[in-house]
């Protein structure tokens, strides 16, 4: 036997049901006067500020030149997907986090240090003659295996 489903619309019966707090209120009743909407704009009348609003400071400037939404969302995306290729043994050292790396790599410090992991190219114009002066290998190098 198939199951009645009732749909409710806005003309169908409605049953009411009541609450009842029990205990104590939660609610903090010494901010009643200063949420109180009569209370703001009287406020507001005399002094021509609406004081829970003004919290903030303004900053001003030239901001012409911020990418738009999209782009800085699609910029960040980019960051973490080129930083999850990055092997795991190096993302570990940074807590899994891309901004930490970009910190570490951006700062010219730790160029060094790129170049030992492998991420940077070398600036030592010694090592590079040298390593253009080797002879070539005879063999062809062996195919990287997957994961490396």
């Amino acid at each position: 036997m198939a199951k009645v489903v009732e749909f409710k619309t806005p003309y169908s019966d409605r049953k009411r049901s009541k609450f009842n707090t029990d205990g104590e209120s939660l609610t903090e009743q010494q901010h009643a006067h200063n949420a109180d909407i009569k209370n703001i704009i009287k406020q507001y009348d005399k002094t021509g500020l609406i004081r829970n609003v003004n919290k903030g400071i303004a900053q001003y400037g030239d901001y012409s030149k911020i990418n738009e939404y999209k782009e800085a969302l699609d910029l960040v995306n980019d960051a973490n997907q080129s930083f999850m290729e990055v092997p795991s043994h190096i993302r570990e050292k940074f807590q899994n986090d891309a901004g930490t790396f970009f910190e570490f790599a951006t700062d010219k410090k730790n160029h060094a240090e790129m170049v030992e992991m492998g991420l940077a190219e070398s600036n030592d114009k010694t090592l590079q003659e040298v390593e253009v002066n080797k002879e070539p290998a005879t063999e062809p190098p062996a195919p990287r295996e997957a994961g490396e």
